[in-house]
């Protein structure tokens, strides 16, 4: 079969593909990074890039893509085959990602453990979209730096079963995900070595959480049983093995610990999460939620630990949402609908001319509709307004922004309204079988914890509006931060924090969702907004 020259700008980078192969596959192979939130279906539109020469558009492109973009060469990656002698154009996105690095805890409950005195350790929050790294002093527990980028794993799905998926179809797909992962934490570890002046040999020790599937991949493990009902993971237990044995090529000495595994889908990140917040020894009523993808969801019930996991999607991260974006410059971040004849009021990171919308926004949109009467109880649009419209390809749209010489046009689309409501309608379903399960009432709770980069940035006045919470008090709502990174930090300098944690995690009562007897009749109930 022949094969074609591919050249990476500005890179410089270059492959022989031949016509078996997509770009994105090209772009995956030599190590580059290229959003593709659907994982190469051709559905969210994120992979554009200029291809030259420029092959004919398909439907997906002209779905996605302004005629003017087109009329430049620009096309998905995931939709054209390598038929050609090709040079590829990655345009720089805007801006860099907001990661989120910092989280409430009580880190000082936590003595470091003896004989640490000049060493240092790394804590890692293995996030599904991002990793943030710590460096700390042992014998201390202080932070000497942090460091935060994105999960490079990313151009295989924005999701865990996307990755799962490529790791099971794909030759070598598994290892290709771990060495993504590895490559970067050995970035990252020579880049807070070198910024902190510390000698590599003081390295000794490093702590990571992270979610089930998360863990797998890392560590190479089976992930079949991840993927279908009952969804068990094939490694439960904490473990200790060393940095040359995960791959890491900067720190094959390093003792490295992993927390084990409450769940298929509830993994060391909500170990660290339950471990930072103390939710172990609470006195009161607390229900701890991430809302991410896997929406991972605890209730502390004076102390008693149940947990689940409610499948919310990517919704709130802006991966199933026409305009959606990550939370980096360009995105708008609030919204607010003061007038239904007038543009609503936005606000933009790094403000800039908006480019999308992400998660934060997201929910304030829906809310703000709900709120103004542009969307009925049952989440449908309504003609209210002169900034509704019909999309011939998403339905009845609320118009956000309007083309300029600055913006492309960004707009709130039927679609979206479906998408969010079935993202929030797992996660309060969630909610609510927990709190069933404890015997537990909305007025018994005390206080809702809001953890994770999303559960950090949204305004908790939208998340009440649409239902994604109980009905309680805005004063009863916490935003933790990154608690599965404070976690990490506990299990990193203290024993102690590990049998602490190895002991709770025996005695969590796990649900699972999907085989609850009241599941699917709480989430239809839950996808309304009356």
């Amino acid at each position: 079969m022949k094969k074609y020259i591919v050249v990476f700008e500005p890179s410089g980078l270059r492959i022989s593909m031949d016509e078996q192969n997509t770009f994105l596959e090209a772009i995956r192979m030599v190590g580059l990074h290229l959003s593709s939130d659907c994982g190469g279906a051709g559905t969210c539109g994120k992979c554009s890039l200029v291809l030259q020469p420029a092959p004919e558009p398909t439907l997906e492109d002209e779905r996605r893509i302004s005629s003017g973009d087109l009329a430049q060469g620009v096309r998905l990656a995931c939709q054209h085959r390598v038929m050609a002698d090709t040079r590829v154009v990655i345009t720089k996105r805007r801006g860099e990602v907001q990661i989120l690095t910092e989280g409430v805890s009580r880190l000082e409950d936590w003595i470091p453990d003896t004989g640490g005195e000049g060493r240092y350790g790394i804590a890692i929050d293995l996030g599904t979209t991002t990793i943030v790294a710590y460096l700390l002093a042992l014998g201390s527990g202080v932070q000497m730096s942090q460091l935060a980028s994105l999960n490079p794993q990313v151009v295989f799905g924005e999701d865990v079963i996307s990755r799962i998926t490529h790791a099971l179809r794909e030759e070598n797909g598994q290892v290709e995900l771990s060495k993504r992962v590895t490559t970067e934490f050995d970035s990252m570890v020579g880049s807070l070595i070198e910024g902190s002046g510390i000698e590599m040999e003081y390295l000794t020790r490093m702590a990571i959480v992270g979610n089930t599937a998360m863990h797998h991949l890392l560590l190479r493990a089976d992930v079949k049983s991840l993927g279908v009902t009952p969804y068990e993971p094939s490694i439960r237990d904490a473990l200790v093995t060393s940095g040359s044995e995960l791959g890491l090529l900067s720190a094959p000495n390093i003792e490295v610990y992993l927390p084990p595994n409450i769940a298929g889908f509830v993994g060391g990140d909500t170990v660290g999460f339950i471990l930072s917040q103390r939710l172990d020894l609470s006195d009161q009523i607390v229900v701890g939620i991430d809302v991410g993808t896997n929406g991972e969801i605890v209730l502390s019930n004076r102390g008693e630990l149940s947990c689940c996991s409610a499948a919310a999607g990517p919704a709130f991260e802006g991966a199933t949402i026409r305009y959606g974006m990550r939370g980096q410059e360009g995105a708008i971040e609030h919204v607010l609908i003061e007038n239904l004849e007038e543009p609503p009021e936005i606000t933009v990171i790094g403000n800039v001319a908006p480019q999308g919308i992400c998660g934060s926004a997201i929910v304030d949109t829906v809310a703000e509709m709900r709120r103004t009467g542009i969307i009925n109880d049952t989440g449908g649009i309504q003609s209210v307004s002169p900034r509704v419209y019909r999309d011939d390809d998403f339905g009845l749209s609320y118009l956000l922004v309007e083309e300029s010489d600055v913006s492309r046009k960004i707009s709130f689309t039927q679609k979206d309204v479906r998408q969010v409501q079935l993202a929030k309608a797992a996660i309060h379903a969630g909610i609510t079988i927990l709190m069933q399960e404890a015997g537990v009432a909305v007025n018994d709770i005390d206080s809702v914890m809001l953890a994770g980069a999303f559960g950090s940035y949204i305004q908790p006045e939208s998340a009440l509006r649409i239902g994604l919470l109980p009905p309680i008090r805005r004063e009863q709502i916490i935003q933790v931060g990154n608690a599965a990174g404070e976690g990490a930090k506990a299990l990193l300098l203290s024993s102690e924090a590990r049998k602490v944690a190895e002991d709770f995690v025996s005695k969590v009562n796990y649900i699972e969702l999907a085989s609850h007897k009241d599941f699917q009749s709480i989430f239809i109930e839950s996808t309304n907004f009356s």
